[in-house]
């Protein structure tokens, strides 16, 4: 999952149909109002009732009907008018604080995702994705549950950054999250892990499900037309063996540069570490 769609989805459930609680405060404090307003003459009726002779309560609640109509009719009308209008004030003055709250809460919903996205591709940080990771894998350790992730590298990205420009190498960049993006599963969580890498964390994937995803992305990234290919270092914690965030992500790093050493375009998922040369990073 990116904050894209994050974002899309938040949109989409504004669509929603609204509860009683959600209307408007100047339409929901009128109608309490009107509500409370009416239980003066009813309430008064009913007292009175209850204090009348318990031999001639129907006789006398008949002829209090039949003399005192317009008084209980006066006190309705005047209640209710009064507390419909305190109700339309009160709602007027605090649906303008909600609406304020809201606009508020959105933005700093915006604010937030703004510091933990990447402004480029929409793709998370690289501090926010090792909070992600530490979370997940917790959750893992918890579950006895497998746990994937893949670092993403583009293959000779200094070389189209040369030929075609910062601008060209920008767009590229871009285009790869976008095509990772519509490549994986919607509990995955991708980001950018710094320059023209990625790093996606995969929930509940096995190593199968992220070798199968992986090879994916590999195809569809090497057919999006932008003269780029990316290899794939992939790790897999079955969420019983003792493992950190920093050894899981040094082990899919050195297997990211076994797929550069192997030809790249490829997906590695070898087991042991194997740090490489630092002549050999691309």
């Amino acid at each position: 999952m990116t904050a894209m769609s994050a974002r899309k989805r938040r949109r989409s459930d504004q669509g929603e149909p609204r509860s009683f609680k959600q209307l408007p405060h100047y339409v929901l404090y009128p109608i309490i109002g009107t509500c409370f307003g009416l239980g003066s003459p009813i309430g008064a009726f009913l007292l009175r009732f209850w204090l009348a002779d318990p031999l001639l309560k129907m006789q006398w609640a008949r002829n209090e009907l039949d003399y005192n109509f317009l008084f209980y009719a006066y006190m309705g009308l005047g209640t209710v008018g009064s507390f419909l209008l305190f109700g339309y004030v009160l709602g007027l003055r605090s649906e303008r604080q909600r609406v304020h709250n809201r606009v508020l809460s959105a933005r700093v919903d915006e604010l937030h995702l703004k510091s933990v996205t990447d402004a480029l591709t929409g793709a998370y940080t690289h501090g926010y994705l090792h909070e992600i990771l530490e979370l997940e894998l917790q959750r893992s350790l918890t579950n006895k549950d497998s746990l994937s992730i893949l670092i993403l590298d583009i293959d000779d990205f200094k070389r189209i950054n040369d030929s075609h420009g910062h601008l060209f190498g920008d767009r590229v960049i871009k285009e790869t999250a976008e095509t990772v993006s519509a490549s994986i599963r919607s509990e995955d969580i991708l980001g950018r892990y710094g320059g023209d890498e990625f790093l996606l964390i995969m929930p509940a994937a096995d190593r199968g499900i992220a070798r199968q995803v992986a090879s994916r992305i590999c195809s569809a990234i090497a057919k999006n037309g932008y003269m780029a290919t990316v290899s794939i270092g992939a790790t897999t914690f079955s969420g019983e063996e003792a493992r950190g965030v920093n050894d899981l992500i040094a082990t899919a790093d050195a297997n990211l540069y076994r797929a550069k050493r192997q030809g790249k375009n490829q997906v590695c998922d070898a087991a042991g570490p194997e740090p490489p040369p630092a002549a050999e990073q691309s």
